[in-house]
């Protein structure tokens, strides 16, 4: 019984190991700009996952559908996209750079917002290292106190990563122009969205309200 029960763990598990190391095809922006006009590629590439869910895909390489080889063409794309839906590479994140993980955004506009909760820090592999159990807990709780964490008014924290598609102040290796992600903090909100709010103003903001504060910085443009 119990080598019956291994058996079937173990196919569980390789079955699991596989479904994870798939493959998918995907198009993607070369750049921002690309992006931001709607200049998606004309090939097609196919993705050896690392990893995926709803949320996020995790690339091992992006391949030549031809060649089966690494696609020289698409090299490190900004956003890629899948099922008609787009996904952008944290490789251009600043202070949350985790290369070739791509996540679906929350938010669409001149700003571009991801909404990052517990489970979604968890995936992501960043230069932040959060470990699991109480010392995640600890460093969640620490980051609030630095302001990099927002709290919701049920009371759940979450992280926002943001991007102003007209700010190009990144330089690929093959020349393009692209825009920087960047960690939405108490300290950095008033630069990134262009506001003035006071300390207290900001002390004051929920992540509801800091998502009503990007939905209408969109609608100026």
């Amino acid at each position: 019984m119990i080598k019956k029960l291994f058996i079937v763990y173990f196919f569980l598990i390789s079955y699991s190991s596989k479904a994870q190391e798939g493959h998918i095809d995907v198009k993607y922006f070369a750049s921002t700009s690309d992006y931001t006009n709607k200049v998606i590629s004309d090939e097609i590439v196919t993705v050896r996952l690392r990893d995926k869910s709803d949320t996020f895909i995790k690339v091992k390489k992006l391949l030549d559908k031809k060649t089966g080889k690494r696609s020289k063409k698409a090299g490190f794309p900004w956003a890629i996209q899948y099922d008609s839906l787009t996904y952008f590479n944290l490789r251009y994140c600043k202070e949350y750079l985790s290369p070739e993980t791509f996540l679906k955004s929350d938010l669409n506009g001149k700003y571009i917002a991801i909404f990052l909760d517990k489970s979604a820090q968890k995936n992501i592999n960043n230069q932040k290292n959060y470990y699991g159990g109480g010392l995640q807990g600890l460093l969640i709780s620490e980051s609030v106190k630095l302001g990099e964490s927002w709290i919701s008014e049920s009371g759940d924290t979450s992280k926002i990563l943001i991007v102003n598609t007209q700010k190009l102040d990144l330089n690929n290796i093959r020349g393009y122009k692209n825009a920087q992600w960047r960690l939405l903090t108490k300290k950095s909100i008033n630069e990134i969205l262009g506001l003035t709010l006071s300390k207290e103003e900001i002390k004051q903001l929920t992540t509801e309200k800091v998502k009503t504060l990007i939905i209408n910085k969109n609608k100026v443009g």
